[in-house]
């Protein structure tokens, strides 16, 4: 019988360092050609827009697909997971908290595998929805001594450095700026909601690495061509969506500073198929887009802990 999971029973029984562990080991499966993703599709209306995407984890033996719909600004998120050899439907999650997890887990695991110290000091843009746990994911992976925050309107900024300083018993300070923000940041997080540049590459100190993890669309730029001519390694969670996702590297290749064939997968990172960090001063720059891939392994990773605890509405489908 399958279930149905309410985002407060996701948010009520699942951590942080459970979701960092099931991506992990979903990067490595995927990355050893165990899992598959299918990159994300868009239909846009006059009123709002749905997207479809999904993923196969064949070492566990269960497909799935995420839905969601963006009407007024108004995000609603769900999976629905199937069994790979009965078809038949397992669970179907309402997905917000989900995917905070998610999108945090995955920036975690790039953090682990691309930068090179221990002890970190992170620089982050964007102070919205995303932002905490993206600073809790990469907190379960590195030893963060500061933290410098960013966002357009200072009292938010302010409110964020304030509770982020609680949560993580770490300094958290409102930056004066987005340079300031990025200066001197071993680790920088972009999560603003951005159509424009706010990074410029000149800000970037060698070692570094950048996480991008903001807008899905070919129209949106979160850094200048500077930061991707300053990067020696480029690294993506999919490269079939990059160039429909990513405003910055599609527009990096239309100027011939960078090509396609350059892009690392993530997952083979993981999986030690290639490279992460080749050396102490390199700098590297991540866009991550959210595959459907992660949130089967998220929903999957839900649907064993519900059916562990007994959480959860059964449905008679």
């Amino acid at each position: 019988m399958a279930i149905f999971l309410r985002d407060v029973e996701v948010s009520e029984t699942l951590s942080m360092d459970q979701m960092i562990e099931k991506i992990e080991s979903m990067q490595s499966y995927y990355g050893n050609g165990q899992a598959s993703n299918l990159p994300r599709r868009k239909i846009i209306s006059s009123g709002g827009m749905l997207a479809v995407m999904g993923g196969g984890l064949f070492y566990e033996g269960v497909l799935g697909v995420k839905t969601y719909t963006v009407v007024k600004g108004q995000y609603s998120f769900q999976v629905s997971l199937y069994d790979a050899e009965t078809g038949k439907l397992l669970c179907y999650t309402q997905a917000n908290r989900l995917g905070q997890l998610r999108t945090g887990a995955t920036t975690a695991v790039a953090a682990k595998y691309l930068t090179h110290n221990p002890d970190v000091t992170v620089g982050i843009i964007g102070t919205g929805y995303q932002a905490a746990t993206q600073l809790e994911a990469v907190s379960k992976v590195r030893n963060i001594t500061n933290i410098k925050a960013f966002s357009r309107t200072e009292s938010s900024r302010k409110l964020f450095a304030e509770n982020m300083s609680d949560a993580l018993q770490v300094p958290v300070t409102a930056g004066a700026s987005a340079e300031e923000t990025v200066r001197n940041s071993d680790i920088i997080i972009c999560i603003a909601a951005t159509m424009e540049p706010v990074i410029n590459g000149e800000w970037l100190a060698d070692g570094s690495t950048l996480i991008a993890a903001g807008p899905t669309t070919w129209r949106a730029k979160e850094v200048d061509s500077l930061t991707l001519t300053r990067s020696e390694k480029i690294v993506v969670d999919s490269i079939d969506q990059a160039p429909t996702e990513s405003g910055d590297l599609s527009n990096a290749v239309d100027q011939g500073i960078i090509q396609w064939s350059q892009l690392v997968e993530l997952r083979y990172v993981v999986s030690g198929k290639q490279s992460g960090r080749d050396n102490k001063d390199q700098i590297i720059y991540t866009k991550l887009m959210g595959t459907g891939v992660a949130d089967v392994a998220a929903a999957k990773l839900a649907y064993d802990t519900a059916k562990r605890l007994g959480v959860g509405t059964d449905m008679d489908w």
